[in-house]
């Protein structure tokens, strides 16, 4: 995210001073204030016979992985204007607004916070076809989504789904990791579940996933999100907050769940994975 040295305004060096209790850039002559505000940008869920439309990023951030079609709000437009505008862009559909799924945010290293406001949008037609900033767009299945790039498209596809759902969703369990051993606590961290990469694949999780831990040592349970630890490192942290509820040596078990509809639910079976006391991957099945 850009950081100013200079007054975008009269061009004056800026001073930091204390406002609203916190620590801001300010202009000393003309007053202008950075408020470091999030940028404001539109996400398009198109959902149509149980599938989800996705574009393969053409650029960063998150190139090369799959994501919701999105982009910036221009000065011209209403944010509808905009996501319709994005849909064609990046996907050559055009499509109507049918309602707002809700407002996300996104952290980023280029942008800071994103303001994520996502529509669901409907009557949709024309060839698809990639666009701007696309390499690939296509649907893909509720069931079979490919890893997303960012942890805000994802609850936006989850809550996306949910709304377009005429049936009753179910929350299940599609992955557990049991036997897991604390190798590291870490307090002063944002706070979340450090895991060997190469047993977060075996168990079918992703970065930033949201997972319930499970300590068998002091019956001690949270929810968190996961962070990837080097692949074959072993690594099980307990980072932030987390680390109160654990210590090196405790096993845990690690649980994660999908929201599908009844039919999807009958057959599902979930991922387990069992370590033993190295966190090496002992045995695991679906």
């Amino acid at each position: 995210m850009k950081k100013y040295r200079y007054c975008p305004i009269c061009g004056s060096n800026l001073s930091t001073r204390k406002i609203d209790g916190q620590t801001r850039r300010l202009c000393p002559q003309c007053s202008w204030v950075d408020y470091a505000n999030p940028v404001p940008s539109v996400v398009a869920f198109v959902h149509d016979a149980g599938r989800v439309l996705l574009v393969k990023r053409g650029v960063a951030p998150g190139k090369n992985k799959w994501a919701l079609p999105s982009g910036f709000i221009e000065q011209h437009e209403l944010p509808e204007q905009a996501v319709a505008r994005e849909l064609h862009e990046e996907t050559n559909l055009r499509g109507t607004v049918d309602k707002l799924i809700g407002v996300y945010t996104e952290p980023t290293r280029t942008y800071g916070n994103v303001l994520l406001i996502a529509y669901s949008l409907r009557n949709t037609h024309g060839p698809l076809k990639s666009g701007s900033d696309a390499k690939d767009v296509r649907f893909f299945p509720n069931n079979k989504l490919p890893q997303i790039a960012f942890a805000g498209h994802r609850a936006i596809i989850q809550d996306g789904i949910a709304c377009n759902s005429k049936t009753i969703l179910v929350e299940v369990l599609k992955s557990k990791i049991t036997e897991a051993t604390v190798t590291h606590t870490q307090l002063f961290y944002k706070g979340s579940m450090g895991i060997d990469g190469k047993i977060m694949e075996a168990a079918g999780l992703v970065p930033g996933e949201k997972v319930h831990v499970l300590n068998y040592n002091n019956g001690e349970r949270l929810i968190t999100y996961t962070i990837q630890e080097k692949p074959g490192s072993g690594k099980c942290v307990l980072y932030g907050p987390a680390s109160h509820k654990g210590k090196v040596g405790d096993r845990l078990c690690i649980l994660a769940y999908a929201l599908v509809d009844h039919t999807t639910a009958q057959s599902m079976k979930p991922r387990v994975t069992l370590l033993d006391e190295r966190n090496r991957i002992k045995r695991k099945h679906t």
